[in-house]
């Protein structure tokens, strides 16, 4: 198609000639015209991106993150504030550097619900007695106004605010122990939030035990919470596999699963509330659970993240029986087939395949177009970059458009329906504006758009 730029080689591999990990001159591009991008202060510490109305928030991690680092500028690590109502010039306003939203990584959330819209962002890895989260009004989405600041009881990973806006739920995840579980917030008066505790995984005859979540997804009622876990120590994943010490096969992509809880106490206010565990997708996906709707049948997209080659990716679980969830198809890359992989490198082979090189195409955050009448999977390959697959057959997932621009796209990305545009950021190009081609969304079985 006009304007593409194929990569050179197997689906999402990374050729030396281009540097692995280094941001590149002209981005590879299959099916998707770049509309707008903002460098974000050429800082090289981007991760998540959350979004309200017109306004994107990208976070940053803390400095000399993980094995890859980030050597930005002291003064630009932040979550930074930018106004897309001109995709074609996405502008920073602000820069958000309270102590919650100054590391925030992947411990940020916004959304916009009937009479409020809020953005929570929570200081990642923090040890427990600095485990800040900052809330903020932001019914002028340009000019967050800090609400109030969150003092867990222990450190959190993510966070997931309910569709209402008035609750905040926080993963704990220990997992190479199992413990941890699910704390909540109640945030309806924004400037005093309080407490609820931490919640366990309830069985049906009454007991609980705990359980180490990465992330969750909630139903627009509250009413279920879909919950990416990797261990527990309730003896019901990784049968036959040790989470500890580390090692790949427990962090792999058939690690842990799916829990789906009915949430009914909390949504309805109830007294004594417990997550009520309803069912579980074994091998489902850990890290990252997106809802969506496949032919009018409910499914979650969710992978695991990061391993050497082939990596890690996403599953596409059918929950029309949530009791017993099934797999219904898979969405790799051909980088992610064993037979493809180069040899692992010596830092490769030393994390016993854990820790990826850069240029590995692997799975960080998963996406959809829409929950409710699914089309693409929109899936952040790590240095792969984002990868767009017609998932409406999940046995016969496959690409239909993606975009590489040489360094890590990790965090979340947005699909705007009435527009086309796809939101997304990466490590150290910033914020990109994108839109799928006309062709592409045929073949996809979209809508054709008006003329913009």
């Amino acid at each position: 198609m006009a304007g593409d730029r194929p990569e050179p080689a197997l689906q999402g591999a990374t050729i030396a000639a281009d540097h692995p990990g280094s941001v590149l001159a002209d981005p590879y591009r299959k099916g998707v015209e770049i509309i707008g991008h903002n460098a974000l202060m050429g800082r090289d510490s981007n991760l998540q991106l959350a979004w309200v109305d017109h306004c994107a928030y990208v976070s940053s991690t803390m400095p000399k993150f993980l094995a890859w680092g980030a050597t930005a500028k002291p003064e630009s690590f932040g979550t930074a504030v930018i106004d897309v109502r001109d995709p074609r010039h996405p502008r920073q306003v602000a820069l958000l550097r309270d102590r919650g939203s100054l590391y925030a990584s992947e411990t940020i959330h916004a959304v916009s619900a009937p009479g409020r819209k809020v953005l929570a962002a929570g200081s990642y890895g923090a040890k427990d007695d600095q485990a800040y989260t900052d809330l903020y009004d932001v019914s002028d989405c340009l000019h967050p106004k800090h609400m109030a600041e969150i003092k867990w009881p222990e450190s959190v990973h993510t966070l997931t605010l309910s569709p209402n806006g008035l609750r905040l739920y926080a993963t704990r995840i220990e997992p190479f122990t199992g413990k941890g579980g699910i704390d909540v917030e109640d945030i309806s008066d924004l400037s005093h939030p309080r407490y609820l505790g931490k919640f366990e995984a309830t069985r049906a005859d009454g007991s609980s035990y705990q359980f180490a979540p990465h992330e969750i997804s909630i139903s627009p009622d509250e009413r279920r919470i879909y919950a990416g876990v990797i261990s527990s120590s309730g003896g019901d994943l990784n049968p036959g596999v040790k989470i500890f010490p580390p090692n790949r096969e427990g962090l792999g992509p058939d690690a842990g699963g799916i829990y789906i809880f009915d949430n009914s106490d909390l949504a309805e206010g109830r007294a004594n509330p417990q997550m009520r565990l309803i069912g579980t997708a074994l091998h489902g996906g850990w890290h990252s659970v997106m809802r969506a709707n496949i032919g009018g049948v409910p499914h979650l997209v969710a992978g695991g993240e990061l391993l050497a080659c082939p990596g890690s990716w996403p599953k596409i679980v059918n929950i029309a029986d949530e009791r017993h969830p099934v797999i219904d198809g898979e969405i790799r890359l051909a980088m992610n087939h064993k037979e493809n992989c180069p040899e692992w490198s010596a830092a490769e082979k030393a994390s016993g395949g854990i820790t990826p090189d850069p240029g590995t195409a692997t799975i960080h955050f998963n996406d959809v177009d829409s929950a409710t009448d699914t089309h693409l999977g929109l899936i952040n390959f790590l240095w792969a970059g984002l990868r767009i697959f017609d998932i409406r057959d999940p046995a016969k997932a496959h690409e239909v458009a993606y975009f590489k621009p040489g360094d890590g796209c990790g965090g979340h990305v947005r699909y705007l329906p009435k527009t086309g545009d796809i939101w997304l950021a990466c490590q150290a190009s910033g914020f990109w504006v994108l839109r799928l081609s006309p062709e592409v969304r045929a073949q996809a079985g979209l809508p054709a758009l008006a003329a913009h």
